[in-house]
């Protein structure tokens, strides 16, 4: 072997260890380790401050896991059980929110009159007959009926316990519509 493939090849390997070593915690217990599963997935993005930015999945027996990124009581991947009330608590929030019907993109792409630098959260509700949707918001879009899943799906997935007080970090919704 040159000295040339030999650099290529070692160039190689450590690239394709450092994608793999980049897609590690991240991904774990989100909805990719959960194919075919039913799970209801509520994950909040950056703002132009200190959201929250977190991925948590939660399962019908009340089992979760949450990927905390940054401004969370704790970074990294945490596994616990909320108990079965917990998954019943989120359908209802689901159900109430009309979320089958609601338009999967909620964001300034697709709404008027949103502000800038509000977080984004996507809530992903697969069910046991293998049914999916993954609805994006922008809270900078101010839709009450998108504020209130929010807020209710914190509530069942205990926000508050888990991942941060909304004392500190509201989910800031913007004026209504």
């Amino acid at each position: 072997m040159t000295s040339s493939v030999r650099t290529y090849f070692g160039a190689s390997m450590l690239g394709a260890l450092a994608l793999l070593a980049s897609c590690g915690q991240q991904d774990q217990g989100v909805v990719q380790g959960e194919t075919g599963n039913p799970v209801i997935v509520l994950s909040e993005g950056a703002c132009f401050g200190t959201c929250p930015i977190y991925d948590m999945t939660l399962r019908p027996d009340g089992s979760f896991t949450l990927y905390g990124e940054r401004y969370v009581k704790e970074t990294g991947v945490q596994e616990g059980t909320l108990g079965p009330d917990a998954w019943d608590q989120a359908i209802d929030a689901l159900r109430s929110a009309n979320f089958w019907s609601v338009e999967a993109r909620q964001t300034p792409d697709t709404l008027q009159n949103c502000h800038t630098d509000a977080p984004t959260a996507r809530v992903t509700w697969r069910t046991e007959d293998g049914r999916e949707k993954t609805l994006t918001y922008d809270a900078g879009c101010g839709v009450r009926k998108m504020q209130n899943l929010i807020i209710a799906l914190r509530e069942a997935l205990q926000f508050e316990d888990l991942v941060w007080t909304d004392r500190e970090f509201p989910f800031d919704p913007g004026p209504p519509r």
